[in-house]
């Protein structure tokens, strides 16, 4: 979940991996957090640019911007050369960097573009994220996800039996989500066909060649991105680059051949050498940010808000932007914590609460109190909802931390009672161990020394990658002795 300062002063931040059916049975809820589009045909430019709009707000509040201003501008900037060489266009392009380790990057209609911080990390030329780059700026100009549109879209509705879940814990998670629960859909990114793939593959590089870009760095940057996909083979999967991209073994073959015919428009780079390209990627996290907060088994800890909270055993836990929480096994409970806003009484929004359902509903919570979360002001709400097929608990807690409130929701059968109560009682502050055993991997750029290899260079750099990914991320053959003063990227563990 991330720095809860920054989603107040911008709340359009966010992913495409999230909470799936965080409940059924007795709290049937269905709450799928994807890339939507629309569901009809986008026939205009002007439905893409809504549509588009719509769309990217979801994707910042659900998988996050990534701050380093340094490669948020380098990006921008590339970005921006290309579209200079397009001509007249109907389209204004955005180009971010979103807060995902996985090599990624996508289009929606319109005109917003989006690289991942772990798909910048893997490029090793400014060339390289041209051809990425004007890849996915050919895909709207040739309107291919307003095309797919129709098979792209998986409505997804939210059926509850009982009225309080129905409708208190929708609204109120929906509000935590930043998104209308009763509006989102189980959506993917358009998946492209091999032709618009070809299509997309050719303009690209013909842009980036007339903006100056050597075109076969394209076909350089998708064998990093399929090498990058092979080496997690066995670790949890995440939606990557290939998930909306599909490929084939010939494709690198045929962007080569096609290159090959493309005249280069000479025109010097942004970066004035390797150094200054590397420079613009230094710092960069690798993995986690813990910025967004971290798990450690089920242990959730947020160093820059300074509180922890713990999930059940078993609970499958997601994280982002907009909120952090766990689903039961059988997905018949859940727990979600995000924020409300800036400092508030916390007892002034429980009241509020009570009264709310008194009004709309006409129930009375079984508890409702002041509380303190470690020192910290709160207010918790319980209740029974007994208009469904069988009996539901729910508990309420706002706890303000700081200049930040936040507010807890777990719900589940009355089973769940015990389990509901204990995560809410866990949210506390951080102590000073964890606070301090907090650390993060960061993109570092080092210097080898004569006939030194990859796996001298890693001791002495503090290099904490594998000799093999190391190679994987530099592009070099692992083993062989490398060139005096050749930059190096590698991954330090450094303190938060």
């Amino acid at each position: 979940m991330a720095d809860g300062r920054r989603l107040m002063m911008d709340r359009e931040q966010t992913g495409v991996e999230t909470m799936r059916q965080l409940a059924s049975c007795t709290v049937a809820l269905t709450l799928t957090l994807a890339v939507s589009v629309s569901a009809q045909v986008l026939r205009t430019v002007e439905d893409e640019v809504v549509a588009g709009d719509e769309a990217a707000r979801q994707v910042e509040q659900q998988m996050g911007l990534y701050r380093a201003e340094t490669t948020e501008e380098y990006v921008r900037e590339i970005g921006e050369r290309l579209v200079s060489g397009l001509g007249p266009s109907p389209y204004t392009f955005t180009f971010q960097v979103v807060d995902q380790s996985v090599p990624n990057a996508f289009a929606l209609p319109g005109g917003h573009i989006y690289v991942s911080r772990g798909l910048v990390m893997l490029a090793n030329s400014e060339d390289e994220i041209a051809g990425v780059l004007g890849h996915e700026i050919s895909h709207v100009t040739q309107r291919h996800s307003a095309r797919q549109s129709r098979r792209a879209i998986l409505p997804t509705l939210l059926a509850v039996p009982g009225a309080v879940v129905g409708g208190v814990v929708s609204e109120d998670l929906g509000t935590l989500m930043n998104a209308p629960i009763m509006a989102v859909g189980k959506v993917s990114l358009s998946r492209y066909g091999r032709g618009q793939e070809r299509e997309a593959d050719e303009l690209g590089m013909a842009l980036a060649a007339r903006s100056g870009y050597e075109p076969r760095a394209l076909a350089v940057i998708l064998t990093q991105l399929e090498r990058d996909v092979a080496a997690l083979t066995g670790e949890t999967r995440k939606a990557s680059f290939f998930d909306s991209h599909p490929t084939t073994p010939k494709r690198v073959q045929g962007i080569d051949k096609g290159a090959a015919k493309i005249q280069r428009n000479p025109q010097p780079a942004l970066a004035a050498d390797q150094a200054d390209f590397l420079g613009r990627l230094d710092g960069l996290h690798s993995g986690d940010n813990p910025a967004q907060g971290l798990f450690r088994d089920q242990q959730f800890l947020h160093p820059d808000l300074n509180f922890t909270i713990t999930f059940p055993d078993s609970w499958k836990t997601v994280n982002n932007p907009s909120v952090v929480g766990a689903v039961a096994p059988g997905k018949e409970a859940l727990a979600a914590l995000g924020v409300v806003g800036e400092a508030e009484d916390p007892t002034e929004l429980g009241r509020a609460f009570v009264a709310k359902l008194a009004e709309k509903y006409r129930t009375t919570p079984t508890e409702a109190r002041a509380v303190e979360v470690g020192k910290w002001p709160g207010y918790l709400v319980t209740l029974t909802e007994g208009s469904g097929r069988s009996a539901a608990n729910l508990h309420y807690l706002w706890v303000t931390i700081g200049d930040v409130t936040f507010q807890l929701i777990a719900a589940g059968p009355e089973t769940a009672r015990p389990t509901l109560r204990e995560i809410a009682l866990s949210l506390r502050p951080l102590t000073p161990q964890e606070r301090a055993s907090i650390t993060a991997k960061r993109l570092r750029i080092v210097t080898a020394d004569d006939d030194e290899t990859l796996a001298t260079l890693g001791p002495r750099a503090a290099n904490v990658w594998s000799e093999s990914y190391t190679a994987l991320v530099n592009n070099l053959p692992a083993g062989k002795p490398l060139d005096d003063g050749l930059l190096i990227k590698i991954a330090r563990e450094e303190a938060h």
